[in-house]
């Protein structure tokens, strides 16, 4: 029985630990913001590549998985790991570890979250080829 207390205790405190992570209190948008829930991806530049994906980020492991690709650019896979290691900055957005393609091994590139505002963020960071990368989510009603 006191395995089980143990075990819940560590459940609820990663819960936790991830809740804040993905969630900033001060941001752009004057609010409480979450990335929690589901984003379809509506701009990529340079690459146009899974336009209209949707990433589904659980506060629990603070990552965002590719739940419906559009597409198959940069081998991606259904069901990848596509934002991890998302951490709330001092600037009222996320800092991410961002997947940008799946053919040669996983290939992350450090990448930054801005709140536009609470149904939309706009991700910059750079490609696999080190070109600028923008893309725009839009929240999932």
């Amino acid at each position: 029985m006191k395995f089980i207390k143990i075990l819940a205790f560590i459940f609820i405190g990663f819960n936790l630990a991830g809740c804040e992570a993905i969630q900033k209190a001060t941001n752009s948008t004057g609010s409480t913001f979450s990335l929690t829930g589901k984003w379809t991806l509506k701009i990529n530049t340079p690459d146009n590549v899974l336009v209209g994906s949707v990433v589904t980020v659980t506060p629990l492991l603070s990552e965002g998985r590719l739940s419906t690709m559009t597409g198959n650019g940069n081998c991606f896979r259904q069901s990848d790991v596509i934002w991890k290691s998302i951490a709330s900055d001092n600037q009222g957005g996320f800092t991410i570890s961002n997947l940008v393609s799946g053919c040669s091994g996983l290939n992350f590139q450090p990448a930054t979250i801005y709140v536009m505002n609470t149904n939309e963020i706009r991700l910059s960071g750079r490609n696999a080829s080190g070109q600028e990368l923008t893309q725009v989510w839009q929240r999932v009603q």
